[in-house]
């Protein structure tokens, strides 16, 4: 369990890092966004299985302090997910004035060029503006890529380290029937002793009883 709590915190870290950096404008990439949106879900993956872990287990002070890790991880993960939507909301606000200013700028540029040159340019134009959206689709289409296998690479890693934790369970449990198995056999032996010693003390208090009894009388 303490496996799935330390990938989690690594998960929230590296979230809240990322996230500094696109809302201060450092980074407004797609492949930053990509990054941040596997790296949630991954995040809430973990805090699920930690989450069912945590009510398996037996200890009642262990179990209420998974129980506060769960609401805290939570939380966070809620606190990322709203800062992240508004931060994307502002950037595509913003990009999207830029688009409306430029368009505006173009479309004056293109009045006054065409009085005198005719409209030789707009075909121009719409072939630049079709050559730039074919561009920013490929482009986003390979940020998918890339972010769905970053999300692959992260669940790989939680599965790695949820089979590290299974396997030292096991090698511990085996430990544990291991030196059942040993205690046993020295109960089975040390009763068998105190029966024989039992047995032998009953048999000289007998002969004792009758020696005395012979003898003395």
């Amino acid at each position: 369990m303490n496996s799935l709590y330390n990938n989690a915190l690594k998960q929230s870290h590296a979230i809240k890092r990322d996230l500094a950096l696109f809302e201060s404008g450092e980074d407004k990439s797609n492949a930053l966004q990509g990054q941040i949106s596997a790296s949630l879900s991954a995040l809430n993956r973990s805090i699920d299985d930690y989450e069912s872990l945590s009510k398996k287990e037996l200890i009642p002070n262990k179990r209420q302090q998974a129980e506060e890790r769960v609401a805290k991880f939570r939380e966070d993960f809620k606190h990322y997910k709203s800062s992240f939507e508004i931060a994307k909301r502002k950037e595509e606000n913003k990009t999207e004035q830029q688009f409306n200013r430029q368009e505006l700028f173009n479309g004056f540029d293109q009045s006054t060029y065409n009085t005198a040159s005719g409209t030789t340019s707009i075909s121009l134009e719409q072939h630049t503006h079709r050559e730039h959206d074919f561009l920013n689709s490929t482009e986003q289409r390979i940020d998918e890529f890339i972010a769905q296998g970053q999300a692959a690479l992260q669940n790989l890693v939680h599965q790695r380290g949820t089979l590290k934790g299974a396997h030292k369970k096991i090698l511990d449990t085996a430990n544990t029937l291991g030196l059942s198995r040993t205690v046993i056999q020295y109960i089975e032996r040390r009763t068998t002793q105190d029966k024989w010693i039992f047995y032998a003390g009953v048999i000289i208090s007998i002969l004792l009883m009758w020696a005395i009894v012979h003898y003395l009388t």
